[in-house]
């Protein structure tokens, strides 16, 4: 246990070089960008810190795979150079034990990562967001999807509050519309169970129009107003930055209605099996990194960093495609993942250490 424990000590240390490193240089780049923004509205310097402190859990992630990769090959490269894994062969040490901690710290930091972005990254985004609109005036939105998915939506002298059916906001349900003067008098209140945009018009269904003190029941009602779908779809949280309990909840409705999701669901298996994506990248890379080349273990290193790059492409592209419907997105998941497993094993088959 105490050569586990060495190793697995090697590769925290390592890990933690790596991203306090890598996140810094994610954060000064983003600094060049918006502290000029900040600067010029006067925001206070601790604002602008809880900024960068909110932004950093997602940078951490987004990063994980090639630091729990790189974290990985330099421990055995370093080992290596030193020669401490001849002398651990020497005594009779395998190399899958030399592996083993190794592996098992890397399963254990993409499994730390995994829950950070489940229950860290969505909120921290979120607030970070609202800084941003709140300081600086940046991507202001005329309305707000609140949690549920209710939409509330500010208008040209009306407020609207629905929930979206269809992706492109065609479709709305449960809703209430107000409509008012420049002194916020409501002149008019449309409430209706369905809704649909429909050449230009929107048409309710089913509802009550309260006007000039008269209540009207209808069965469908049309109406040209100001606020189209477009403007209702922008205010939803993109797919990507949206958590995955509104994503499950997006995938059960649209299923409901029989409309596509597989951008939902491409961004939902994305929360699990990205952060898993560096352990897979370090089962296979780690052979290549052990065998001592012509060029010795860092040709490995490199090599296994040549690896990762590509995996990373190669996932880019499949999660687009899973998007997309052109593969089913649960293929998409785990179609890099099996790649790396199949890859890994054939190396520890075929190669003598």
């Amino acid at each position: 246990m105490i050569i586990e424990r060495y190793i697995a000590s090697r590769y925290f240390s390592y890990l933690a070089m790596l991203f306090f490193g890598l996140t810094g240089l994610y954060l000064l780049i983003e600094a060049f960008e918006t502290l000029p923004d900040f600067l010029n509205k006067g925001v206070s310097f601790l604002t602008i810190l809880v900024y960068f402190a909110l932004i950093s859990p997602k940078i951490i992630y987004q990063l994980s795979p090639l630091t729990i990769l790189l974290a990985g090959l330099l421990t055995i490269v370093t080992l290596g150079k030193s020669r401490e894994i001849m002398a651990m062969r020497s005594i009779g040490i395998p190399p899958k034990r030399i592996f083993r901690p190794v592996m098992f710290s890397a399963l254990l930091f993409g499994l730390l990562f995994m829950a950070m972005n489940l229950f860290v990254v969505p909120k921290a985004e979120e607030t970070a967001g609202l800084i941003l609109q709140m300081e600086i005036g940046k991507n202001k939105k005329s309305g707000v999807m609140v949690q549920g998915g209710k939409l509330f939506y500010r208008g040209k002298d009306s407020i609207l509050s629905a929930e979206i059916l269809a992706p492109d906001a065609q479709e709305l349900s449960n809703l209430e519309w107000f409509f008012f003067t420049k002194d916020y008098k409501v002149t008019e209140f449309i409430a209706s169970p369905t809704a649909r945009f429909h050449q230009g018009k929107w048409h309710f269904f089913n509802g009550i129009l309260e006007k000039d003190d008269k209540v009207i029941f209808f069965t469908e009602l049309k109406r040209t107003l100001p606020v189209s779908p477009r403007d209702l779809a922008a205010i939803e949280t993109p797919v990507d930055q949206a958590d995955p309990w509104v994503l499950m909840r997006a995938v059960k409705r649209l299923r409901r209605l029989g409309l596509p999701s597989y951008a939902q669901e491409m961004a939902l298996l994305n929360y699990f099996f990205y952060p898993l994506l560096g352990v897979s990248l370090l089962y296979m890379c780690l052979p290549i990194a052990f065998y001592r080349l012509q060029g010795g273990a860092a040709l490995g290193l490199v090599l296994g960093t040549v690896v990762a790059f590509s995996v990373w492409g190669l996932w880019n592209m499949l999660v687009s495609m899973g998007k997309t419907g052109t593969i089913p997105p649960l293929l998409a998941a785990i179609l890099p993942h099996m790649g790396l497993l199949a890859g890994g094993l054939w190396f520890r088959k075929n190669i003598k250490f």
